[in-house]
């Protein structure tokens, strides 16, 4: 077996797990992982713990030198000449042959998933911090499909969902607005709890309540650009739609809807902003 230093990122292993056969994967850069399954990585300094994605979900392991081995190309061909194979073990080993493609998309993904988290993270609401502790529990990250079966111990705690910068938050609570207003400010806490949690999971079994907050969006009429503007609604449809995986969206088209919406709502803002007075009288 290889010794630790050999290993490096980029370098297609195999990883021992117990209780499973010998996993194909990748060493990645922890910065290239989801932020909260960087949080769960082992803290032991002395602990000399290499990073890998599994083939072909995306999961995550921690592995020490002692557990891996290089996987050849001359492995990978002698493995999958074998009869010894189950389906997802073998699509795995295919993957091996040649993932780079593959994981700088999935790199690419979490990036723009972080990206997402902290761009509208500030704007959600304190009493909306009970409901993301609830959700912290993923059993996959966003941009896999995995089954439940193996790997990824990333559940980030649920001290992590209630980081939420209270001055702002008291800050949007304190603003008195209308009844519609809140309406429309309550959807997208639902949207951003659902597409765009702490945790970076979209939960499946959501989706289909998701199906009828977006239908509730697209036959409402009463879109105001001041609406637009104070719940930034908009802000989050913009997000699904650049989302990578959406479970689901073969069946509900969530990015192509979202695509609509900004369409629409884009069209009422720039209605708003070419009658807006360019005299000075705005201010008065």
């Amino acid at each position: 077996m290889a010794s630790q230093a050999e290993y490096r990122v980029g370098n297609v292993v195999l990883a021992k797990i117990r209780g499973f056969p010998a996993w194909p994967g990748i060493i990645v850069d922890d910065q290239d992982v989801p932020a909260a399954v960087r949080a769960e990585k082992p803290a032991n300094k002395n602990a000399n713990l290499y990073t890998i994605r599994f083939f072909p979900t995306a999961d995550y392991h921690w592995a020490a030198p002692r557990d891996l081995s290089h996987l050849s190309t001359e492995d990978i061909e002698k493995y999958l000449a074998s009869s010894k194979k189950t389906n997802d073990l073998q699509k795995a080993y295919k993957l091996a042959r040649d993932p780079h493609s593959w994981n700088a998309d999935q790199t690419q993904a979490v990036r723009d998933h972080d990206a997402a988290l902290a761009d509208v993270s500030h704007d959600a609401p304190e009493n909306d911090q009970s409901s993301d502790t609830e959700t912290a529990k993923p059993k996959r990250k966003r941009t896999s499909q995995a089954a439940t079966r193996k790997k990824s111990k990333a559940s980030p705690p649920a001290s992590h969902a209630q980081e939420e910068p209270k001055e702002e938050a008291r800050e949007e609570t304190e603003e008195p607005l209308d009844p519609a207003t809140k309406k429309v400010r309550e959807w997208r806490h639902k949207l951003q709890r659902a597409f765009l949690s702490k945790d970076g999971v979209i939960k499946a079994e959501d989706m289909d309540a998701q199906n009828s907050t977006f239908q509730v969006l697209e036959e409402y009429q009463e879109m105001t650009p001041e609406q637009l503007k104070v719940t930034k609604i908009g802000k989050v449809i913009k997000r699904i739609h650049q989302l990578p995986d959406i479970p689901k969206d073969d069946q509900y088209h969530f990015r192509d809807r979202s695509g609509v919406l900004m369409n629409k709502w884009g069209a009422i803002l720039s209605a708003a902003t070419s009658t807006e007075p360019t005299d000075g009288s705005a201010s008065q």
